[in-house]
Parts: C-alpha cells; structure tokens; sequence
C-alpha cells in the first residue's frame, strides 16, 4: 500500500484525552487504508504504571520503528497513550529520561525510509528532548480546553445528545465535571440515558446523576463551607482523604474561598454588590471606588467581577450567610491550620475535619 502524507513523517499529538484520541483516529485513518492495517500498523502500548514497563514500551517503540515492514512494505507505528513524556514520577525516573532521550535522538537522525511515528500523550512536556525531537522533525498537535472553551463543547455534546440545556445548567455542570471532553462527553451521556424521554436537563438532574471530577469535589469542600453545610462539607472532605487528595491543597482552595466572600462580604455591606432575589433573580457588581478597583486587580488571581454571572450570583449568596466577624474567625483558623500543616508534624487527615467544624459551628 501506499503512505499517504508522506512528506511529514513524526506526528505528536497530546493534551484533552478525548480530542487527543479523535485526532489520532482521524490520523491513522488518513495514514493506513483499513486493509492494510493487519501489516502496516504496529500500535505499542505506552501506558506504563511503573520505570520497568516504562522502559519495556520504548524499547518496543524503537524496535517497531526499526524493524521492516512485512514484505518490505510501508509502515506506520503507533506509540499510544504514553503517560511518562512529563515531569512526573515515572518521567523523572534517569532511566526512564535515557530511554526516552534516546529515542528523541532516533527521531532527530531520521526514521527508516517508509516509516511513520505517530505519539500520542496526555501530557508532554515541552522543555523534554523528545517534545523538541518531534517539532523539529514532524508535526505537533497540542489540544487543551480551557474553561472558556469548555462552556462550548459541552453544549456541543448536548446538543448532539438532543438535550436541551440552559446557559446557567451549563454553568453547573461544568462546576462538576472540569473542563476534560472525555469525561464531559461520558457524563452528558449518562444524563442522556437518565432523562429517557424527556430532554430539557435540569439543575437537579445535573446534582442527581452527574459524577464530580477531582478537581470538581475540591470546588464542592468550597462550595459547601460556603452554604455553611458542615454535613456536606465534611462528606465531601473524607472522599477527597480517601483519593489521596494534598490536604494542604485544599486548604488554600478554603483560603482563597474565605478571601473571596470576604470581599463580596464587604461589597454587599457597602453597596457595591447587590442581589436581585426571584426567578430572574443574580447579583452584579457596580459602583465600585478606586481603592476597591486596586485591590482587586493587586490582590486576586481573577477580578471577582469577571465571572460567569450564575457564579457571581451563587458566591454572592454564600457571602451572605456570613457575618464580618464570622468570616475574620474563619481566615484566622484556615491560616493557622495551613501553619501548622507546613510547620510540625500533624497528620494531614488530622486537621481538615477538625477545621470546619471549628469555622462552621
């Protein structure tokens, strides 16, 4: 068979799982007609859980590149789902950066006539030999989905489910799942399958059925401080125990959500935020002195006001449940649990719980 786009040679392609897996389908697609995959495909397993089998991919991978095609024919290698092309455990392994390295410089030197690599990762680290090797050489296709853009793929999956959602649903359900096309294609389907028959998705169905990434449940431990729901804040903060979540992660996600309704706090007090209550109901910010506009912009990664509208809303209404005093006490014990997470020798698992009993009672 023949090789179609013959003059790109190395094809890196990572990032959002979902689209990363897309992509490299369409790409062998193009690459080897489907007769012609039982001899012109070799696909090696790049998913190594430790250095042994991290290294037992790469030298399959360099194998399969240097090896003839049968009968001498063309051929293309596909080294998929390598998870050790960052800085992670297995990818700072020296063993692990030799191998690769290695196959960096096979790369750079020049694959064997008829032959095509095609890499594919949720994560490559662009400082690496081997991300330098592939741009230089082929052909990089990086997909990351920012939350900007997250708020349009999920529409998108819903509106090819046949789903109707609402801009504010939307809102809600990525709180929940982050901002992975995988796993918001996966959830969309669920609720897909829930509704049955009926298509307009509601909030409830969203809290019903909808799984929470990990990064989602940290926003959850927030959000319920922020309800002043001790129940739910501590359910949310021994699942988070049980996956092995940094404790002193989540600390700073209660920092910073103390730090914020504090300033809503305030903005409610004065006047320059206000809460319209009703069906149609939201909160604006509006009026807003020099000195605020300051610290804003000095003090906070996003300006408070820059939010999603629904988000405005739903922290101006948690700032609401709590007092001046109340949220002071609440900085002083989240900062003094931080100090003596980094400073002795407390269990992590000893401090969370104990902290918003101590900021919720």
């Amino acid at each position: 068979f023949t090789l179609r786009h013959m003059a790109v040679r190395i094809y890196l392609i990572f990032g959002d799982e979902y689209l990363v897996s897309s992509k490299a389908r369409e790409m062998i697609d193009s690459l080897v007609p489907e007769a012609d995959r039982a001899f012109g495909l070799e696909i090696v397993d790049g998913s190594a859980d430790g250095v042994d089998s991290a290294t037992k991919a790469v030298d399959c991978c360099r194998e399969a590149i240097q090896t003839v095609a049968f009968m001498g024919g063309n051929k293309v290698v596909w080294f998929r789902d390598v998870n050790f092309l960052h800085d992670n455990v297995i990818g700072r392994s020296q063993t692990v950066k030799q191998r690769v390295d290695g196959l960096a410089a096979l790369i750079k030197a020049g694959l064997p006539e008829g032959h095509t690599l095609v890499v594919t990762s949720s994560k490559v680290d662009k400082r690496y030999a081997f991300y330098k090797a592939c741009r230089e050489a082929g052909s990089v296709h990086e997909f990351e989905v920012a939350e900007k853009e997250a708020a349009h793929v999920a529409v998108e999956f819903f509106r090819k489910a046949g789903l109707k959602v609402a801009e504010h649903v939307v809102e809600v359900f990525l709180d929940k799942v982050g901002a992975d096309s995988r796993q918001i294609s996966n959830e969309v389907e669920k609720l897909s399958v829930y509704l049955g028959s009926r298509r307009d998705v509601t909030t409830e169905d969203i809290r019903e059925v909808v799984s929470s990434s990990r990064e989602a449940l940290a926003w959850d431990l927030a959000d319920a401080f922020g309800k002043r729901n001790l129940k739910e804040a501590i359910s949310v903060s021994r699942q988070l125990l049980f996956q092995k979540e940094n404790v002193i992660g989540l600390i700073i996600t209660l920092e910073n959500r103390v730090k914020e309704l504090m300033m809503y706090r305030e903005g409610l007090d004065n006047g320059w935020l206000t809460i319209t209550r009703g069906f149609r109901g939201g909160a604006r910010w509006e009026n807003v002195p020099p000195e605020i506009e300051e610290i804003f912009s000095r003090d906070f990664e996003k300006d408070p006001r820059g939010g999603h509208p629904f988000r405005i809303s739903v922290l101006a209404d948690q700032a609401s449940h709590f007092t001046p005093r109340e949220l002071l006490k609440c900085r002083k014990a989240v900062l003094d649990a931080h100090e003596k997470l980094v400073s002795s020798g407390v269990p992590e698992d000893m401090v969370l719980e104990p902290l918003l009993i101590q900021m919720l009672s």
